[in-house]
């Protein structure tokens, strides 16, 4: 009952407060119609609805999600199937991150199957090889193997093939461009590439496998690891099944603050919104830690090459049937804590990792969703909808804050005049509702670190303070910025934070101050309208305050250590000197 009270309460609430706040007998009316008022208002009055409609999206689904959320039933594996269980591994993360997370799959039981463990290294390195030979972990790696490490298209190269076609041999160069060149599935430095090439090279080899169980690097998996996810398999339509993605960095004072804030941040997508997805049976597919049918692979032809690769490929899975029954594919998510990885520790690498996650999501869109997303079950369509439009809306929520603001600032025009306490009265009704079913939520919070009766705000407080760069990772994929994949820095001592960690939200603290001031000399000092872009200018603040405090004390940190080291040092050198006197 409390369930759906907090649920329906909210999603009503929302609606109530947006159809009071906007109604037509609240707006400015202008009497001159050149007047440039008349423009700056309508800005505002745009800004307004677009923020109300994105609020009721967003309200409507965290209630359908805190409604349909449940819990698959543990189902023992079946006996005989072969398994590949992989990780990749990209330049620049650890070796040592590489043979923790492998000697862990060696403890990974299966009683009654075949488990085969997996390296696919990016780099070819003779010691991950050496190391794997140790291990008795099976290694590949596509390093200098042109066929599967296919180049970008560009622009130049696009023009070439098109004058090449029409005026010399187009079936020649369009087999040799479709077969090696510019094929998107082996694209180098790429995940999904590293993942499809391999595949290839199993095929090429006769290993013939049923399931495909991996990792990522920096995730260390549980023994049951396999015992957890492969049961599912049982039921022959379904495709893959996640498991939650859980920080172990979780440490308490400023320098875990990060890996601390980013687990939390996750908690409503990993405990309430992936639940929900199984009541669709289309739960998200999370590269973190997960179990995938080969045949599945062979039809979509192999992870899809985007940005985020995992959720491309559960998409795409989604979108097809299983041709043996002709039903559609279905996804299976356990809450089962089964790998422990390692979170982004400090604010440069934390951005980068959200800005690929949100450029990701924009890249799904530009490429797949206006394909595919018509081929999915209604209910799949819908939930994907709701998980797809999240980047997008947080993005475009902190554009039209600060436009609204900046307008009312240079111009001093405003939307609507609305009675200020039934303004308040509402708004709080609103706020505490919300508030109500986020921390009612939290009682399903799988993260085994954060405190039994934590109510998250931490998380909620880091989704705030990201939203600038959502916004820059939607105008990056606008304009066509080229994204590579980064490797998110981890299991650092140093801090790699510096004056451009911050450049986006100090570019916006710019522009908020230089409106403000403005505003001030204008005599646009409305106390509503100013609180409002404080609001915006703290977001942008905090993070920069924080970080620099990290880093300064980072710095003291490593000059204690140095101290400590140069001190040693000096000791051992006068002991030398002396033996040599003697």
């Amino acid at each position: 009952m409390w369930t759906r009270f907090v649920a329906y309460g909210s999603l009503v609430l929302v609606l109530v407060f947006g159809i009071i706040l906007i109604q037509p007998a609240h707006w400015i009316i202008v009497d001159r119609p050149d007047y440039p008022l008349v423009i700056a208002s309508t800005i505002m009055l745009g800004c307004l609805i677009l923020l109300q409609l994105f609020m009721i999206i967003g309200a409507y689904s965290s209630s359908r999600s805190t409604l349909k959320a449940k819990d698959p039933v543990p189902v023992r594996p079946k006996l005989h199937m072969r398994v590949a269980f992989a990780t990749t591994r990209a330049p620049g993360e650890p070796i040592a991150m590489v043979r923790k997370t492998l000697e862990a799959a060696k403890q990974i039981r299966y009683e009654g199957g075949n488990v085969d463990l997996w390296l696919l290294d990016e780099t070819g390195e003779p010691e991950l090889e050496k190391m794997c030979r140790e291990l008795s972990v099976n290694y590949f790696s596509r390093k200098g193997i042109e066929q599967w490490n296919t180049k970008k298209k560009t622009f130049s190269t696009s023009l070439k093939e098109f004058f090449y076609i029409l005026f010399v041999n187009g079936d020649a160069y369009r087999n040799k461009a479709s077969t090696s060149l510019y094929n998107p599935f082996y694209a180098a430095k790429s995940k999904h590439g590293n993942f499809n090439a391999w595949r290839a090279h199993l095929k090429q080899n006769g290993f013939v496998y049923d399931i495909l169980a991996g990792v990522d690097t920096d995730q260390v998996p549980e023994p049951n690891y396999l015992e957890r996810l492969l049961g599912y398999f049982r039921d022959q339509n379904v495709a893959f099944v996640v498991g939650p993605q859980v920080y172990g960095n979780y440490t308490a004072g400023l320098k875990g603050l990060v890996a601390r804030w980013a687990e939390s941040q996750a908690s409503f997508f990993q405990s309430t919104i992936q639940r929900a997805g199984n009541a669709s049976q289309s739960a998200m597919f999370v590269g973190t830690n997960y179990a995938v049918r080969m045949k599945v692979m062979d039809q979509i032809g192999g992870f899809q090459p985007c940005i985020t690769e995992d959720m491309a490929t559960g998409l795409m899975i989604h979108a097809n049937r299983n041709p043996e029954t002709g039903k559609r594919w279905k996804s299976v998510y356990t809450p089962d804590v089964l790998a422990i990885g390692e979170g982004p520790e400090f604010w440069g690498p934390y951005f980068t990792q959200q800005w690929r996650w949100a450029a990701g999501t924009f890249d799904t869109w530009r490429r797949m969703v206006w394909k595919i997303f018509f081929k999915l079950s209604p209910r799949a369509m819908l939930h994907y909808f709701l998980i797809l439009t999240y980047y997008p809306m947080t993005a475009l929520t902190w554009l039209l804050g600060i436009v609204s603001s900046m307008t009312y600032l240079l111009s001093g025009a405003t939307a609507i005049i609305v009675p200020w306490n039934q303004f308040i009265s509402l708004f709080m009704m609103l706020v505490i509702m919300q508030l109500s079913l986020y921390f009612w939520n939290r009682r399903y919070n799988v993260s085994p670190h954060e405190p039994k009766g934590s109510y998250g705000v931490s998380g909620m407080f880091i989704s705030v303070i990201t939203a600038p760069v959502y916004l820059s990772a939607l105008i990056g994929m606008a304009i066509g910025k080229k994204v590579n994949f980064v490797v998110t820095t981890k299991g650092s001592e140093e801090n790699p934070d510096s004056i451009s960690s911050f450049r986006i939200h100090l570019q916006w603290a710019l522009i908020l101050i230089a409106g403000l001031i403005y505003g001030i000399i204008s005599g646009n000092n409305h106390p509503a309208m100013f609180i409002w872009a404080f609001l915006l200018l703290a977001i942008t603040l905090v993070p920069i305050f924080l970080g620099f405090k990290m880093i300064l004390k980072s710095r003291k940190s490593n000059k204690t250590a140095v101290s400590n080291d140069y001190a040693f040092t000096l000791k051992e050198t006068t002991h030398v000197k002396k033996i040599i006197l003697k």
